[in-house]
């Protein structure tokens, strides 16, 4: 009697198998990219948080619609394998007291990977006699410039930067101090000496003008003479000026308890000074 042996028969898997077997397959190439990203992101952000901004020097000066400017620049690098986007930067300086003086916002902007760029930094200051500014002029300080900024790195991870750092600030008129001599008869009027003394510790010289009023308690003006420096180069870096004028004095003004007060009048600006007290 003849014997059939057993006939085999592969039938392909059931489509539902094949699926899930794909997805196993593709959720598996997902979490190695998805791990290679996150670990590269990891890599990048520590490259990026070690390499910090660096400030370039600060200067400042005297611009135009009566204000001090304080520019300067600063230095960032993405050393990383991805892009900053959205990169924005509040620009904030504070006098030596902690007082605000004044803030700045850059437009945001992109760092491309392994890219290097100076974001310049400027501030206009408005000056006031009685303003918190007002001591730029008139006083030696350190200024604290803070920096914070936002982005996207790597397209989903927000971050944040904060720098700080001091800087020396040396005013244009620098121990200003104007002082009132004693009263003399002159052609049958009454008239004081006014000094004036001050050093320019600024960068820049300072042509123009001091125009000077002398002001009873009242606020009237009893009278002022103009002090200039030439229109070139004027005070210099690190000089002193002192000079003295006669000032003739309005009949019938007090000068008791009143104030001298003196505008600065440049090329560019026409800047008051703080007040000085009469004693």
């Amino acid at each position: 009697m003849a014997s059939f042996g057993s006939i085999r028969v592969d039938r392909p898997p059931p489509r539902l198998y094949r699926t899930a077997r794909l997805f196993r397959r593709l959720s598996t190439v997902v979490l190695v990219v998805a791990l290679v990203f996150v670990a590269s992101v990891v890599y990048s952000g520590a490259e990026l948080a070690r390499s910090s901004p660096q400030t370039g020097g600060y200067t400042a000066g005297f611009a135009a619609n009566d204000t001090v400017s304080v520019s300067g620049s600063l230095v960032l690098s993405n050393p990383g394998f991805y892009p900053m986007n959205g990169l924005s930067f509040e620009f904030h300086v504070l006098n030596a007291s902690g007082g605000p003086l004044g803030d700045a916002r850059s437009a945001p902007f992109d760092l491309a990977p392994g890219a290097t760029t100076a974001l310049p930094l400027e501030l206009y200051l408005p000056i006031s006699a009685s303003g918190p500014a007002a001591s730029l002029l008139v006083r030696d300080q350190t200024l604290h410039v803070e920096l914070w900024g936002n982005a996207t790195y790597a397209y989903l991870f927000p971050i944040s930067v904060h720098f700080e750092q001091n800087r020396s600030w040396g005013a244009p008129f620098s121990g200003f101090s104007a002082t009132l001599g004693a009263p003399a008869s002159v052609n049958g009027s009454v008239a004081v000496p006014v000094t004036i003394d001050f050093s320019n510790h600024a960068p820049d010289p300072e042509p123009g003008a001091l125009d000077v009023l002398v002001l009873s308690s009242t606020g009237a003006s009893c009278g002022g003479a103009t002090f200039s420096f030439g229109s070139a180069p004027g005070v210099t870096p690190d000089a002193s000026y002192s000079q003295t004028q006669t000032v003739a004095i309005a009949a019938g003004c007090s000068l008791q308890g009143g104030t001298i007060v003196a505008t600065y009048v440049g090329p560019l600006a026409s800047i008051p000074l703080p007040p000085e007290a009469i004693p």
